[in-house]
């Protein structure tokens, strides 16, 4: 078995929980400061579209707590901008929208197939 990074194992664990985008970055950095979230957005962002498009997590939205659960899932060709869009991961006191990731169709055990790969390429990206 592959060893899981400590990012990705961070977001299995909150896509397990069905946390909300910055639940994760405040989890990575033990901080509520949003100034040293900011370097784990480039990280968190690649691997969530990489994961979603590999069906091992979900990413959804809605304007209702827990969006996990009431949420609608967000399209596959939205999925990279919404998760790259800084704003997109910012506490806010009195949200009007929340976004959440959970997990995906496919078990965990293949999820282990793909654990230490690049983040920033994908299979399919790698036999072009």
């Amino acid at each position: 078995m592959k060893e899981w990074t400590e990012d990705e194992y961070l977001l299995y664990v909150n896509a397990r929980e069905g946390s909300c985008l910055w639940e994760i970055l405040a989890d990575r950095t033990q901080s509520e400061d949003e100034e040293l979230w900011k370097k784990y957005i480039p990280v968190f962002s690649q691997l969530i579209v990489r994961w979603q498009r590999l069906g091992f997590l979900n990413v959804r939205r809605g304007p209702e707590w827990p969006a996990a659960y009431v949420g609608d899932d967000v399209p596959t060709d939205q999925v990279a901008a919404l998760v790259q869009d800084p704003a997109s991961w910012k506490y806010e006191e009195e949200p009007t929208i929340f976004i959440a990731v959970t997990v995906g169709d496919r078990p965990i055990t293949e999820l282990e197939e793909h654990i230490g790969e690049s983040p920033w390429t994908s299979q399919s990206d790698q036999r072009s």
